[in-house]
């Protein structure tokens, strides 16, 4: 049996003092919306529905005049997810790209005060453009949007809602939705909002990675460790997490080890996904036990913890005379982990990958005084993921 200290630790990485002014000239009000690019937007759209217990609102395809794509706009808690897929064979820009990278994130938007001048900003420090700022607009108002590459094939959206006071966006239609009767049987997931989302790199990407965002879009360093500490003895990887002036923004980048004999999780995603690309979204709530209990009562499978990590669990809360809102049991039951420091905690859970390939994934989670990132549950959450690693034959190269 492993030694509890190898499971279950206290927080720990560099955390980096706030900027002292706001760069570039405009504010960031959080995640927007997401978009996953996917085979199949309507099957998509059921699964998330189904399983995470998510609203489909809004829809775009052929009946709204959209010929090349069908998009269906879903809402959990605070957070929109699209779906998007193309209609046709012939359709080359989306066929490739899931020929390449399967079902995955495509787009992360922010919602800004000022798309044009965020848009400007990341340009002239290097951005690459995708769309230039656009007014869009219908019945129910504006919006600005500008759109710019991040890392691999994925991209930021800015959004700038003016006085729109339509469900989603311009574009977007209510009607051709074909509700959904479990709704009324299964039980409320409680979905919150995005606290943040991981971009997974290849090695030597971290740097890269994080400058663009420190130069282009004016994020800051926000906390960052290195795989002293994120590793297992097989694998291991250094990450940076870079937030936004008012830290309502953060964005853990991830780069795997080459220190170790085993390929970590990171460069598991890397080699499936084709490159670089967002490994999972993170959801966060106020009560953790609800979320994950309607979400496996509605048939969602989450990756399982190592049993031993609960066998002293008690006794490392109890030297830090920490009190959690769930008790040890429900944790090895609902597979939670929890990372703490002396003022607070973070409870987690992540779900299995959504496609065949092991790539991306959701992780749900409930903060009390912690802004950590679970650091003090990296060695568990890398140990069940070896495990299914191991299943699927990719832990060690051949």
């Amino acid at each position: 049996m492993q030694n509890i200290n190898s499971l279950v630790g206290l927080d720990q990485g560099q955390k980096y003092s706030k900027m002292k002014s706001c760069a570039p000239p405009a504010a960031y009000h959080g995640f927007h919306h997401i978009e996953m690019r996917v085979c199949n937007s309507y099957q998509a759209a059921m699964y998330f529905s189904t399983f995470m217990g998510m609203d489909v609102i809004a829809y775009k395809g052929l009946e709204t005049g959209s010929k090349d794509y069908s998009s269906y706009v879903l809402r959990g808690g605070d957070f929109f997810l699209i779906l998007t897929s193309p209609l046709n064979s012939n359709e080359k820009k989306v066929n490739a790209y899931l020929k390449k990278h399967g079902d995955s994130i495509y787009d992360v938007a922010f919602l800004v005060d000022d798309a044009k001048a965020i848009y400007q900003h990341a340009v002239e420090n290097g951005a690459k453009t995708v769309s230039r700022p656009e007014v869009m607009k219908d019945s129910e108002g504006e919006v600005v949007i500008a759109t710019v590459s991040a890392f691999g094939s994925v991209v930021h959206t800015f959004v700038e809602n003016k006085n729109y006071n339509g469900v989603f966006l311009p574009g977007y239609s209510t009607e051709h939705i074909l509700e959904s009767r479990l709704h009324t049987v299964l039980p409320d997931t409680s979905l919150g909002h995005i606290d943040h989302i991981v971009a997974n790199q290849g090695p030597g990407l971290l740097k890269t990675t994080t400058d663009f965002y420190i130069q282009c879009l004016g994020f800051h360093p926000y906390w960052s460790i290195d795989d002293d500490l994120l590793q297992t003895g097989n694998t291991g990887l250094r990450s940076m997490v870079v937030a936004d002036y008012d830290e309502t923004i953060k964005i853990p980048v991830n780069e795997p080890s080459e220190n170790f004999k085993g390929v970590s999780q990171t460069q598991e995603f890397v080699d499936f996904h084709g490159l670089g690309g967002v490994q999972h979204v993170a959801i966060c709530n106020n009560n953790l036990e609800v979320t994950v209990r309607a979400f496996r009562d509605r048939g969602g499978h989450v990756l399982p913890v190592p049993e031993n990590y609960y066998d002293d669990l008690d006794i490392a809360l109890e030297k830090c005379q920490l009190k959690l809102t769930v008790s040890v049991e429900t944790m090895k039951e609902l597979d939670m982990v929890v990372d703490f420091d002396e003022n607070g905690y973070i409870l987690q859970i992540f779900t299995r990958p959504l496609q065949s390939r092991p790539t991306s994934f959701f992780e749900l989670m409930q903060r009390n005084n912690h802004d950590g990132f679970g650091a003090g549950n990296f060695k568990s959450l890398f140990s069940a993921i070896e495990k299914q690693q191991e299943a699927r034959g990719t832990l060690f190269r051949k």
